[in-house]
């Protein structure tokens, strides 16, 4: 091994292990959520680290929210990629199911004002934001990418928003958004089937940009993030809220219907038994497991 290799080794490893270095800060980190800023790049990381499998639970949404919040007001940050950290596995397997599941009216109304927080957050961040979906993103997991400003997918895995087959509907704000991301038809058959599309599939419709193997999946995602944070300011700002301003006053005008609209349709027993089915099923794969 050469001398140069030898010494690159290291450095790699402790990068990925999240350690601070010279070059690299860690500005926070919990059980579920670890952020890291490139000191010379102005870069920060926010790796989604919710075991198993990055399920949305209202805790986990207030905390991406308020991660987001700090980094738009923060200057030394230029830009924002999005990962988990289950490299390979799952991006994140969606919403908590068990937070619309038996639950009393305030719990899910309560629940629905964090899944509204989180998007108004995270869309209406005014930095780039990168999406490096490196793994299976189904239902919330699609919608994480989709508040993004650009997708780089693993080959091999699934994403769409496919909340019909587990017996709910999208929000109208994500319907809107995948119907502005691949067109009114494809978007019109794929949320009332709930279509998970392969990765192929989603970059051939637009849901995503780029497809690459798992290793080239963070750092292809990396360079245009840092691309795209080398786009003057505040043009790129200006811009992106312009594009995204409508969408977002839609829903801070109506939220509160928005969530009692919601809570009647979660509610519903029709509704609750799908969901109980799709939870016992789940019990079932892991006994067999």
């Amino acid at each position: 091994m050469s001398l140069s290799r030898r010494f690159l080794l290291p450095a790699r490893r402790l990068l990925q292990q999240g350690l601070q270095t010279e070059c690299c800060k860690r500005l926070s980190s919990n059980q579920n959520l670890e952020v890291e800023h490139e000191l010379e790049t102005g870069l920060a990381t926010v790796t989604l680290a919710k075991a198993p499998v990055n399920s949305l639970d209202g805790e986990f949404l207030t905390s991406i929210s308020n991660t987001f919040k700090k980094l738009e007001n923060d200057s030394a940050v230029k830009g924002i990629l999005v990962a988990s950290k289950f490299h390979g596995g799952v991006y994140s397997a969606g919403l908590h199911i068990f937070d619309l599941f038996n639950r009393s009216d305030s719990h899910v109304s309560e629940f629905w004002r964090c899944v509204q927080e989180w998007y108004l957050d995270v869309f209406g961040c005014s930095k780039p934001v990168v999406a490096a979906i490196n793994g299976q993103a189904p239902a919330g997991g699609c919608a994480m990418a989709l508040v993004c400003d650009y997708r780089v997918m693993q080959e091999g895995k699934i994403i769409g928003l496919n909340e019909t087959q587990l017996g709910i509907t999208a929000p109208f704000y994500l319907a809107d958004l995948m119907t502005a991301t691949v067109g009114a038809r494809k978007s019109r058959l794929a949320l009332q089937l709930g279509y998970l599309f392969s990765s192929q599939e989603a970059l051939n419709a637009g849901l995503v940009d780029e497809v690459v193997d798992l290793d080239s999946v963070i750092p292809r995602a990396r360079e245009q993030l840092l691309m795209m944070s080398k786009v003057p300011q505040p043009a790129f700002h200006i811009t992106k809220q312009l594009l995204r301003r409508e969408n977002m006053e839609v829903l801070k005008a109506t939220r509160e219907q928005d969530i009692a609209n919601f809570v009647d349709f979660i509610q519903r027993p029709s509704v609750q038994a799908v969901m109980g089915k799709y939870l016992e099923s789940l019990k079932k794969k892991k006994t067999l497991k």
